[in-house]
């Protein structure tokens, strides 16, 4: 009797296992969703860009540019999206700001075929920077970052890695990569902890990298500009404490915006509230801090 239990319980784990392994396969490698409006539809001027990242990716995306803005927005979508899922609750920023928006690698139009779930993005976010940093007309102006869902979670990474970040709003990001995994398979009961386990060490065969290692809450702290943390208390895919975490851990200048609502959907982006709440934290980072230090420093009053 012994030996057979012993048998069922190998059977199961092995099932489960395979099962891991082609879910996750399907979670690196998201699905191509289309783009189904472009800021033309939205009677907004843009240019089709090319980014190149360090490791040899070709990004496509949006310059959104601004004759009177002093300022550019690097926006980045959730998982699995593309950069047309969050033109129109970005558009509000022109023209205060030239918007710059890209397809993560693996992502809409963008090449790579595997998601690394910020393991790499950070490079792609480089690609912006860089792109901002040769062009003659956007060279000069500081650089935010809004970024949803994964979206924000890389966006947080760069901003520790990357000092031309100036201001970080980051909307529903996940603290805690193997959390995400875990609520993942939340709709498995227990078993949620035997596939969380074997995906997160599938992660690490494939990935060759331990997964906490691309938790925003682990970057927070090295993040030296100020941020923005929006999330839901009702968001049932990201529970409302990674954005406590992610507060908690992050340094002085920063805020937090409790909204209500879905984790999809960022029905909340279009309230008069919200873009009054997301531009404002921009004119005063970017614009007026800028304005104030160039004078002070110009004055030469030490």
């Amino acid at each position: 009797m012994k030996k057979m239990w012993i048998r069922i319980l190998v059977d199961f784990l092995i099932v489960v296992f395979f099962l891991s392994l082609i879910i996750g396969a399907r979670a690196v490698m998201p699905p191509r969703l289309g783009i189904f409006i472009t800021p033309k539809d939205m009677g907004l001027p843009y240019e089709n860009i090319i980014l190149k990242t360090h490791d040899g990716k070709k990004l496509k995306g949006w310059l959104i540019y601004s004759e009177k803005s002093k300022g550019i927005i690097i926006c980045l979508h959730g998982y699995p999206a593309n950069k047309s899922d969050i033109l129109p609750v970005v558009e509000f920023l022109y023209p205060d700001f030239s918007l710059l928006l890209f397809d993560f690698r693996a992502h809409g139009e963008s090449e790579g075929r595997v998601c690394y779930f910020g393991l790499k993005e950070f490079l792609d976010v480089k690609s912006a920077i860089d792109f901002i940093k040769n062009d003659k007309r956007i060279k000069y102006l500081p650089i935010g970052i809004w970024g949803y869902s994964f979206g924000g979670a890389v966006g947080i990474i760069s901003a520790s890695k990357y000092n031309d970040i100036k201001a970080v709003v980051s909307d529903s990001s996940f603290a805690n990569f193997p959390d995400m995994v875990k609520s993942y398979y939340k709709n498995l009961g227990p078993l949620k902890y035997i596939f969380s386990y074997f995906s997160i060490f599938l992660g690490k065969y494939v990935f060759r990298s331990d997964f906490k290692q691309n938790s925003p809450e682990n970057f927070i702290g090295n993040v030296k500009c100020p941020v923005l943390i929006i999330h839901s208390r009702n968001d049932e895919f990201v529970p409302f404490y990674h954005a406590e975490r992610l507060y908690k851990k992050a340094n002085q200048p920063k805020e937090i915006y409790i909204v209500e609502g879905p984790h999809t959907g960022l029905d909340r982006a279009y309230t008069q509230e919200y873009r009054e709440k997301v531009k404002n934290f921009f004119i005063k980072f970017l614009i007026f801090e800028k304005s104030f230090y160039k004078d002070y420093y110009n004055k030469k009053v030490y």
